[in-house]
């Protein structure tokens, strides 16, 4: 069950995952990273439009997540992608993208995480090693 979760998320998650390579297919911009990050949320199942504006100016997305599929406001992370060894390391989380059952008592590399999205199963390093694996929903 762990595997098949696992595996939705990560089929959730390759839309966002896709790097922007300029010059190949037509020109797009993703919206700009905040130079300083602060998390925006809602406070009910939908966003009122003072929210939506909040959001939209920070750079997010809103979208519906989690079971109950709540609004969510979904920023970008201006250091993602980096490589880290904890999540001191990043704006968010340092996000082990390997099978975490392999490697436990091995040093690993991390990555900083994409975006400040909540929802999904993911394995969080610390201080060089697997510490965790967590699924919210």
């Amino acid at each position: 069950m762990k595997y098949a979760l696992l595996a939705f998320a990560a089929l959730l998650a390759l839309p966002a995952c896709t790097p922007y390579i300029a010059g190949e297919g037509e020109e797009q911009s993703a919206p700009p990273a905040p130079a300083e990050y602060q998390r925006i949320d809602f406070a009910d199942q939908t966003a009122t439009d003072a929210e939506r504006e909040a959001c939209l100016a920070a750079g997010g997305t809103i979208v519906p997540s989690g079971k109950l599929q709540w609004e969510n406001c979904v920023q970008p992370f201006s250091d993602a992608g980096a490589a880290c060894t904890g999540s001191a390391d990043c704006i968010g989380d340092c996000r082990y993208e390997g099978d975490a059952e392999h490697v436990p008592d091995m040093d690993v590399t991390g990555t900083c995480q994409t975006t400040d999205a909540r929802f999904g199963c993911y394995t969080i390093v610390e201080n060089g090693k697997i510490a965790h694996t967590i699924c919210v929903d």
